[in-house]
């Protein structure tokens, strides 16, 4: 159970550092994570199988408290959710199929978020009923966390 090409939303992979502007002009540096996985697997009769997942979380603060997480599994079901001081800002499963209907989230095209342009992105929105502090989160395709809206500010990719 592989992974198909919808594996280029969230192409970032091992341990970095992700520049991002917000709307200030000031630059941030936020801890990134990728990890592509595959797991062996047995079903009830004995026989086995791989699994295959990719998990990406940009943290937004040294405490872990506060970040933005995409997991995408074998069946192109994107998860996401993202949280700040310990509440969650929004929690989404099937998110290409929330952004076809374009309620929880929306697809945009030819997106512009800071000085880049994006040709197909997600908008995720956050639950209303859910924290404020971290809001709007915009996955692109080839790129994946490339803007968001955190305590009032709007944070953009470098």
């Amino acid at each position: 159970m592989y992974i198909d090409k919808s594996r280029s939303w969230i192409p970032q992979r091992g341990t970095s550092q992700l520049s991002f502007v917000d709307d200030t002009g000031n630059s941030t540096s936020f801890l990134a994570k990728g990890v592509d996985t595959t797991v062996v697997n047995t079903t009830d009769c004995g026989d086995t199988y791989n699994y295959e997942y990719i998990t990406n979380v940009l943290y937004l603060n040294a405490a872990h408290t506060d970040s933005i997480h995409f997991s995408l599994f074998n069946t192109a079901n994107l998860e996401g959710r993202a949280s700040a001081n310990n509440a969650y800002s929004f929690s989404m499963f099937d998110i290409f199929g929330k952004a076809r209907e374009g309620v929880q989230a929306k697809n945009i095209f030819n997106f512009t978020a800071g000085n880049k342009t994006y040709q197909q992105g997600i908008l995720v929105f956050r639950n209303e009923y859910f924290a404020a502090e971290l809001d709007s989160v915009f996955l692109a395709n080839n790129a994946g966390i490339v803007a968001f809206k955190y305590y009032g500010r709007h944070y953009s990719l470098r």
